[in-house]
């Protein structure tokens, strides 16, 4: 076999091999990247702590200045207290209705500020009012909007879709809360009225009575006090017609009447 020959034999022979440590090369490497877990030391993992954050109206970690952590702790704490959630499940959704609503503010304080950056960055300057116009104000404010509009309507698009997006998640928290709210409340009045009922049968066959023994979770004292309040309301309801006869309220209603 001549020189030729030899060389035209040999080439793709080191071409397949050259392919094949190239292949095996990746393999190695990419093998290599799957096996990382990721840093190891403390300051790695700080460092990459919050990689996956993107925003702050969707993302799970809430970061916050100081003085801005004490505003958002005042407005939940608020909401709480006027919702008034009792049990796990209702704080829970309780919670999540006021994060929705801060989470709220900030987008249409994000809105509002994408007028205020426009204006500060002089979009309103580039406005040259007509002679002898006196309403250079007004139609500054509207070309600064439509710069804004035209210029940032990506943003607002944005912001306009999350706000959709959480007050919808507001409403539907605060459906679920009233409606487990009304639910609770419905059953405790249930049981309070059985526990009236029973009372008054131990109390008028001069027996005590132990709410706990039957299952309530009211004590006895206010077991009472709700009785005694149940049976001054009877008597206050059979003499509200005396009461407007004594204070001539009914000749007022029919002088009302007339006049309408």
């Amino acid at each position: 076999m001549n020189a030729e020959n030899t060389q035209n034999v040999s080439q793709p022979v080191l071409e397949m091999s050259a392919l094949v440590d190239d292949l095996q090369r990746q393999a190695d490497l990419l093998k290599s990247l799957k096996g990382k877990k990721g840093p190891h030391t403390p300051e790695g993992k700080q460092r990459i702590k919050y990689n996956a954050l993107r925003h702050g109206f969707t993302g799970q970690v809430l970061l916050m200045t100081p003085e801005e952590r004490e505003k958002f702790n005042i407005f939940v704490n608020g909401i709480m207290t006027e919702r008034a959630p009792i049990g796990t499940h209702e704080t829970f959704v309780a919670n999540s209705i006021a994060e929705e609503a801060w989470r709220l503010q900030q987008i249409r304080a994000r809105c509002a500020n994408l007028a205020a950056v426009a204006d500060i960055e002089g979009a309103g300057e580039k406005f040259c009012p007509m002679p002898g116009k006196t309403e250079a104000d007004g139609i500054e404010d509207a070309v600064v909007d439509s710069a804004v509009a035209r210029d940032l309507s990506k943003q607002l698009a944005l912001m306009s879709l999350y706000a959709q997006r959480t007050q919808r998640a507001y409403e539907k928290y605060k459906k679920e809360l009233e409606e487990m709210q009304a639910k609770r409340k419905a059953h405790e009045a249930e049981e309070l009225e059985d526990a009236r009922l029973l009372y008054q049968l131990a109390d008028t066959q001069g027996l005590a009575f132990d709410p706990q023994k039957e299952g309530f979770v009211f004590s006895l004292q206010f077991i009472k006090a709700h009785t005694h309040r149940h049976h001054k309301l009877l008597l206050a309801k059979r003499t509200e017609s005396d009461f407007r006869r004594k204070n001539k309220l009914t000749e007022i209603t029919r002088t009302a009447g007339k006049a309408a």
